[in-house]
């Protein structure tokens, strides 16, 4: 139940924080989302949330009462290691975001986690859902199924969107300014 009950606050924390960021850090402008990339986002959300319930399903109903259930122990193996990468990704993708939204438009970032990848917010919004699928592990398993479909779905999806973007820097500000970056996994991608 505790692994539970900290999943559903992790799930809850990433959520909150991405709105309060795309709220207080988003700028007008005049290029326009997709509905369909809006509405895939909001889908994702939404099935996350709901995958999460599903996954913890068997728990709860095993219980009695949930809440008297959660209980102040020494953190589990997953805990020790999800939660530290959780906090960790998190702080990384926010100090970029706040970064990047700090920038003239149109601007090559030059903070220093810039220097070594094009997207380095990308890498770590996929080691938040890395830590979540660690988290979210079933007994007797390394990763919740579920939510490492969701890594990979959500994975692919910002590889793609750090190809066009390392392309598109290239093409704005030169190759040599950028080709030696990874796009998105140091020594990987």
């Amino acid at each position: 139940m505790n692994q539970l009950a900290l999943m559903w606050t992790l799930m809850a924390v990433q959520g909150l924080r991405r709105l309060v960021e795309s709220i207080l850090l988003g700028k007008s402008s005049a290029s326009k989302m997709w509905f369909v990339h809006w509405i895939l986002g909001v889908l994702f959300y939404a099935a996350m949330s709901i995958a999460v319930w599903i996954e913890g399903a068997e728990t709860l109903l095993r219980s009695q009462s949930p809440l008297k259930d959660i209980t102040i122990t020494a953190p589990s193996i997953r805990t020790m290691i999800g939660l530290p990468l959780f906090l960790l990704a998190s702080g990384i993708q926010n100090d970029c975001h706040t970064y990047l939204a700090s920038l003239p438009k149109y601007t090559l970032p030059d903070h220093p986690i810039f220097h070594t990848m094009v997207c380095p917010h990308y890498a770590a919004e996929s080691i938040i859902y890395l830590s979540l699928a660690i988290l979210g592990a079933p007994e007797g398993a390394w990763m919740n199924r579920t939510v490492f479909t969701a890594l990979v779905f959500v994975a692919c999806n910002l590889a793609i969107t750090a190809s066009t973007t390392k392309e598109w820097y290239m093409a704005k500000f030169g190759r040599e300014k950028v080709e030696y970056r990874w796009k998105m996994i140091p020594f990987v991608f």
